[in-house]
């Protein structure tokens, strides 16, 4: 690993062995947790941040945004097993009400749910804490990152909107916040909890298309009454490339952020959702990124120069995934892991055979994004960016 002496910074890993075990239980990326931080440790990259224990976030912080009513389904809900208090959301009763707050099908009720909703929760407000005391100019929390969810419903695998959580415990002490979201998936929730805010900017880089997860995302510039023009969106075709994804991120990013520089100044903060499900090898496949990309864009958002809180999100190939967000954590610490370097010994090393490389490879899938099209929607970005 290669240092780089011009950009160190106070660097806050929010984790713990109880934070780790919670989001182990998520039943659409079991295990990835431990997979994660056992690479960060392999690599000795927990020597060179601060490690802060998160709390499990109490019902009335979750009410920050969450509605009264969705808290008690998620974490007391009528069921028996290890429990919050002590039920654990770990079934329900009555399955209409399951399905009323979202609790079906992709967000169905499982062992352990209200401990991952706090654990969620918490570690993403322990983060923003952190950033709003200036203890840390970087908190990352890879357990978080759950933009889908809404104030009383569970939606795409998120039974928390920790993002929302995270956001509005920075407005405590910043004017304005940037959300960057990097997940292959539009960042529906989010966008929809500050649509109205003129202090809140969000860009989404994505796919979008018929068929595919949320329904949203496809028009570029949206927001509601003052926030009109406060939500950016970059729909991507099938099969985006590093090249491709780092040209439409990079136009459109530092669009937003020249924007929030001058309406901001330094009292901004952002927030990155760096879902990794955009990687090649995910199997939700619709992009075809490798890890380069994810350090491309994380290195960008931290060079502005504020404060930034690094959530992580969708990611589905749980090596892969932990490969990546390795190395956006040795980046936003100021070294860099290659793509070529060894995956050192550890307890999950097995999983990375045959090769045992940090590379996350590209498939094979054709890029259907013309230059051309991207440039496009990079000045449409750019053009409202310029107008507000």
């Amino acid at each position: 690993m290669a240092c780089a002496d011009d950009k160190k910074r106070r660097v806050v890993l929010v984790r713990s062995r109880e934070s780790i075990i919670a989001a182990d239980r998520l039943p659409s990326n079991l295990g990835r947790a431990s997979r994660v931080h056992g690479l960060i440790d392999a690599f000795g990259l927990d020597k060179m941040v601060q490690i802060v224990s998160p709390r499990a976030a109490s019902d009335a912080e979750l009410a920050a945004f969450h509605s009264d009513e969705y808290i008690r389904a998620v974490c007391y809900g009528d069921v028996a097993g290890d429990a919050e208090g002590d039920s654990g959301s770990e079934g329900s009763g009555d399955d209409d009400d399951d399905e009323d707050f979202g609790l079906s099908y992709d967000c169905a009720v499982f062992d352990g749910m209200a401990k991952h909703v706090r654990y969620a929760g918490g570690g993403t407000l322990c983060g923003a804490r952190m950033l709003v005391s200036g203890a840390a100019h970087v908190a990352v929390h890879w357990e978080g990152g759950r933009h889908h969810g809404r104030r009383a419903r569970a939606a795409g695998f998120c039974y928390v909107n920790d993002v929302v959580l995270g956001i509005l415990a920075l407005q405590r002490r910043f004017g304005r916040v940037l959300y960057v979201d990097v997940d292959v998936h539009h960042g529906d929730g989010v966008q929809e909890a500050f649509e109205h805010s003129a202090q809140v900017t969000t860009l989404s880089v994505h796919h979008a298309g018929r068929g595919f997860y949320p329904p949203s995302g496809g028009t570029c510039i949206e927001g509601k009454g003052r926030g009109l023009g406060h939500s950016a969106n970059v729909a991507l075709g099938r099969g985006a490339s590093d090249a491709t994804f780092e040209r439409a991120f990079a136009g459109a990013a530092e669009a937003v952020a020249r924007r929030e520089r001058r309406l901001g100044g330094d009292d901004v903060a952002v927030v990155v959702q760096c879902g990794s499900d955009g990687l090649g090898g995910d199997p939700v496949g619709a992009f075809n990124l490798t890890g380069d990309a994810y350090v491309a864009c994380v290195r960008r958002v931290v060079a502005w120069g504020w404060p930034v809180l690094v959530l992580g999100g969708g990611g589905y190939a749980r090596s892969d995934c932990a490969r990546c967000w390795a190395r956006v954590t040795a980046a936003v610490c100021g070294v860099e892991i290659a793509a070529d370097a060894d995956v050192p010994e550890h307890e999950f090393l097995a999983e990375y055979a045959l090769g045992f490389y940090m590379a996350t490879a590209a498939s094979a899938a054709a890029d259907e994004n013309t230059v051309q099209a991207v440039q496009a929607l990079v000045e449409t970005v750019e053009a409202a960016m310029e107008a507000a």
